[in-house]
């Protein structure tokens, strides 16, 4: 069967998606990441694309673009590039080029044909996974994008050999990623919120009859990731000032080492507790180096994220509905992985379903790659009555071992590929342990037989602020349960999976 293929492309980085027998599956580049920076440096003798343009910013920042994607298809300057970017596009005939220097001479490079050198990047990455000449492909375009951005877009990845498709916004492809419109029975108001490097946007999208609406998109470009990375570059600086009395964002190569410091510190405690910064020779050849916990990064940047939600808040109020009628929230970009901003999102919306068990930053990649699955006659979602498909013998439940309620996570039928989350509130008073059993049986029991038990895992460190279990299951089509467990008070985040052979 071909392959289908969805890509994300963002201002700061882009992303690609294969999508298999209905399957869909993130794909990583040469250097193992999921995730490839947008970013393109003009060398001499040869042009570099993703993460070595990227770290070669320091020595080449007068030939590195990046943020292209703000301007492609604009026919004037709109303000929207940072004024600390050594290479800036300058607007020529109603188009935007970059002055690059090439050898001895000053090259005028077009957004379009740096836009082309990304998709020829990610072309070929998606080479490596297929045989066939064709490409076919779905691209999310941000809420946003004006026509002529969708134009320049789709011509640029038709230059580097990729057969669009079509393209679907943002928001739409967050909504495909989790199966969303399969639900023909009920009406849910679904918040995207995109959390990218240069731009926040809050969208609420409305799905009815396995119809998706867009009611309103805000976007911000005050705070977004890149401003959470300048808070740290501050904190950075001023730490380093108060031991050597010595000022790195004085010169722009020491400025711009810190940064990308910052950066990579930021990452890391998207995932760890706390995170190592060495910066050699930062500022008059005195190396920094310093120790930088999640907690401490939380209280830095706390003011920044509360700012996060903002877009999302007044795109509620715009669409006329409470932050309570909200049924679904999906996050996506990179700054979305950070655990404080998804405890303050699940806090914004106490009534929703917080939809998390593909990464932030892979789920637009993994909607476009859905939609380019449907578009080509592959069924990504549940088949229709007449086809034979695996399905479970018996239902799944789940509960916290000595409540007296047990959750139906999949009902006996349900087909494999599925996917479910759940809030399991933990018992009051909140004990510092607890232990979350999973079981198959006809239907739900107080205390399941121990041969029915798939799995018991031990829940420990609880505090007295926690107050419910995220937990996310992912049906995979060979039979084999992925259950990840998050407690974003106590910042537990497990994984672990139940292998096939029993439902």
């Amino acid at each position: 069967m071909s392959v289908a293929f969805g890509i994300y492309i963002g201002c700061s980085s882009c992303c690609i998606a294969v999508n298999k027998d209905g399957k869909f599956e993130v794909v990583a580049n040469a250097a193992g990441d999921r995730v490839t920076p947008a970013v393109v440096a003009f060398h001499d003798m040869e042009v570099v694309s993703g993460l070595s343009a990227k770290q070669g910013i320091i020595r080449h920042g007068a030939s590195t673009v990046l943020n292209v994607l703000r301007v492609v298809g604009t026919v004037e300057d709109e303000g929207v590039c940072p004024s600390s970017m050594s290479c800036r596009p300058n607007w020529e005939s109603g188009q935007p080029r970059y002055a690059v220097q090439r050898g001895e001479k000053t090259v005028q490079v077009s957004a379009d044909e740096v836009l082309a050198h990304i998709f020829s990047l990610l072309k070929e990455i998606a080479s490596a996974h297929t045989s066939e000449p064709e490409l076919p492909v779905v691209i999310t375009v941000p809420a946003w994008s004006s026509e002529g951005t969708i134009a320049a877009v789709k011509k640029a990845a038709n230059k580097a050999a990729f057969t669009v498709l079509t393209t679907v916004t943002q928001p739409a492809a967050a909504v495909l990623a989790y199966g969303l419109l399969n639900d023909n029975k009920h009406i849910i108001q679904v918040v995207v919120l995109h959390c990218g490097g240069t731009t926040v946007v809050g969208s609420v999208v409305e799905v009815a009859g396995g119809m998706l609406t867009l009611k309103e998109s805000i976007t911000s470009s005050a705070v977004a990731g890149d401003a959470l990375t300048d808070v740290l570059v501050q904190h950075f600086a001023t730490e380093f000032y108060k031991k050597y009395k010595g000022d790195p964002l004085e010169n722009r190569r020491s400025r711009r080492k810190l940064y990308n410091a910052a950066e990579n510190c930021k990452h890391v405690l998207s995932t760890m507790g706390t995170a190592q910064v060495y910066v050699e020779s930062l500022w008059e050849g005195v190396d920094f180096s310093t120790t930088l916990s999640r907690a401490r990064f939380d209280g830095i940047v706390s003011a920044t994220l509360a700012a996060f939600l903002q877009p999302a808040k007044e795109a509620v109020h715009r669409s006329g509905l409470a932050m309570n009628q909200i049924q679904k929230v999906v996050l996506t970009g990179g700054s979305a992985k950070i655990p404080r901003l998804q405890q303050l999102v699940g806090e914004a919306f106490p009534q929703a379903e917080f939809l998390c068990s593909v990464p932030p930053d892979e789920v637009l990649a993994a909607g476009a790659s859905t939609e380019a699955a449907q578009l080509l006659g592959q069924q990504s979602h549940t088949p229709a009555s007449s086809s034979m498909v695996p399905a479970l013998a018996t239902s799944v439940f789940c509960m916290v071992l000595g409540s007296e309620n047990s959750v139906c996570v999949f009902s006996r039928g349900t087909p494999t590929h599925s996917r479910q989350s759940l809030n399991l509130p933990l018992p009051s008073p909140i004990p510092n342990c607890c232990s979350i059993v999973i079981y198959e049986a006809e239907e739900a029991a107080n205390d399941p037989h121990d041969d029915a038990i798939l799995v018991q895992v031990n829940v420990t460190s609880l505090t007295s602020n926690s107050k419910l279990l995220k937990m996310d299951f992912h049906l995979k089509s060979d039979g084999s349960l992925h259950v990840a467990l998050q407690e974003p008070e106590a910042k537990i985040n497990r994984a672990f999976i139940i292998e096939a052979g029993r439902s």
